[in-house]
């Protein structure tokens, strides 16, 4: 997949105006604040139909306007196709493919692909299970949109669930109550999980080809898939899910939640059989976040045919000049759209880029090397 232009009006602090992209590595130079990160976000915006920055909407509407427009130009081995997507200040977003506007977020998903590196996405490796799991819904919906409305429903069904937890008054008169939603949420977490397993079961095969390259033949990365699922079959899955739900009725409702099901899952990684979250370095952590991110690329390429459009968020900074370059030359057939406060004199000798410096929201081209 390759991003061919892309056209902001009103979005943050970008100016109105259409930067056209190379199909390789793009990279935009500027200071702090001068709306770098804001050009990854209105792609990353075409692609998931939401920021990877903030759920609001009045975020990405410029501070005097009350809507922003992004439309992003992109090929894939499917053609030529355009995506746009409308923000308003007090309404519904709008959302288009090729200028048919559609109803659900949805079938958005697998048109434009795309993997986000930023530096909150360093701390993947040592950060709460909840952006592990996001790391996880977020990769898996743009390949299934089964998956996707899985996990939309799953949600809803378990906030019901834990709204009737919050207000049932005695602990007997729940458990008829809660068959019904128990039954739902063991159907959508036995296909949540095995989706996970799948991804996760390619995934750490992939990831640790490349950590193994990454740290010199000196480290092997286990990427491990935790929940609390059993089960080989959807049919084993569901009944494990079911079960755990309805056994922990009681102490759920003494905490008022539900503490079973598929939102507690997690990954785990380890380093030379070390877990790398509790006693990894924080070089060793940043090689796994790098590893990830690229064993992506090859999951995504694998599972759909193209690779991703690669948004790399101002992270050259926390990598060395090795893994630098190991990241920007991993595919020539990759397009990389990268955001930087400078580029390394070593590695600007090495790699073949087109640049762009950006200042005040205002895109202009510099060179083409």
């Amino acid at each position: 997949m390759k991003v061919k232009r892309v056209s902001v009006l009103n979005f943050r602090n970008l100016k109105e105006q259409t930067v056209s992209l190379s199909d390789g590595l793009n990279v935009f130079v500027g200071e702090n604040a001068q709306g770098k990160t804001n050009l990854l976000e209105s792609i990353y915006l075409c692609c998931l139909g939401k920021s990877p920055r903030t759920d609001k909407a009045k975020d990405l509407i410029n501070y005097d306007k009350d809507f922003a427009r992004v439309t992003v130009d992109f090929e894939s081995r499917y053609g030529n196709a355009d995506i746009g997507v409308v923000v308003f200040s007090n309404k519904k977003k709008s959302i288009y493919i090729n200028n048919v506007p559609i109803l659900k977020t949805g079938e958005l998903l697998g048109y434009l692909n795309a993997v986000y590196f930023g530096p909150d996405e360093l701390k993947l490796v040592k950060s709460s299970p909840d952006n592990r799991r996001r790391f996880l819904d977020v990769d898996i919906s743009q390949t299934d949109k089964n998956y996707f409305y899985a996990l939309v429903n799953y949600n809803k069904v378990l906030q019901q669930r834990n709204t009737l937890l919050k207000t049932a008054k005695d602990v007997e008169s729940l458990t008829d109550m809660l068959f019904v939603w128990n039954t739902q949420l063991a159907k959508d977490c036995a296909k949540i999980v095995a989706r996970r397993k799948a991804f996760c079961d390619r995934l750490k095969v992939v990831a640790k080809e490349t950590h193994h390259r990454l740290s010199g033949g000196k480290e092997d990365l286990e990427v491990r898939y935790v929940t609390q699922i059993e089960g080989m079959s959807a049919q084993e899955c569901r009944q494990s899910a079911f079960d755990l739900f309805d056994k922990s009725i009681k102490r759920d409702f003494e905490m008022r939640y539900t503490t079973v099901g598929c939102q507690r899952d997690d990954i785990k990684f380890f380093v030379n059989g070390t877990d790398v979250r509790e006693f990894g370095s924080q070089g060793q952590q940043r090689t796994v976040a790098l590893s990830l991110k690229l064993a992506e690329l090859t999951v995504f390429k694998e599972m759909t045919g193209d690779y991703p459009v690669l948004l790399l968020d101002d992270v050259l900074s926390e990598l060395d000049i090795s893994r630098q370059k190991q990241l920007l030359v991993f595919d020539q057939r990759l397009q990389i759209v990268l955001t930087a406060t400078h580029i390394d004199e070593a590695l600007k000798k090495d790699i073949k880029y087109r640049s762009f410096s950006i200042r005040n929201g205002e895109v202009v081209e510099t060179r083409d090397n």
